[in-house]
């Protein structure tokens, strides 16, 4: 007569579901300085918006990684270099699905590049999230110190 099992996996999912949660904040502030940077850079002072999204985005995962070790991922990591290291190389590859998209959709497509990084956002929170939890926080790949 099974105790509990069947309910381990529904705890493992209100826990990830919690961390989801946790992580909206976390990506809400680095939204509000990726954005607030991309449109200060690109808008009002003209420069170029893929170099613009490139200065947003690092702003943008420096804010995303100190809220997230407040709320969502805290512990003392092994190495926080290794630790720092992952948490921009997953900010990257959504730097350049971000990028990609928008050479495609804006300069091929004529879709607004404002609009376009709204959608993205969503794309790569996403991704970010799930990334950093499987790779990075995950029984299998724990760059946290056990206690």
């Amino acid at each position: 007569m099974p105790t509990q099992i069947p309910f381990k996996n529904l705890e493992k999912q209100n826990k990830t579901l919690a961390q989801l949660f946790r992580y909206c904040f976390a990506a809400v502030g680095a939204f509000i300085v990726d954005y607030s940077i991309y449109f200060l850079l690109s808008y009002v002072l003209g420069i170029q918006y893929l170099l613009a999204a490139f200065v947003g985005i690092v702003l943008g995962t420096t804010a995303n990684y100190l809220i997230s070790k407040m709320l969502v991922f805290p512990g003392k990591p092994k190495s926080r270099t290794v630790e720092v290291t992952l948490v921009f190389l997953i900010s990257g590859i959504g730097f350049l699905m971000l990028e990609i998209g928008l050479y495609i959709l804006t300069d091929i497509y004529g879709i607004h590049y404002l609009v376009y990084n709204l959608i993205m956002t969503v794309i790569i929170f996403l991704w970010n999230f799930f990334a950093r939890k499987f790779f990075m926080y995950s029984k299998r790949f724990n760059v946290l110190k056990e206690y």
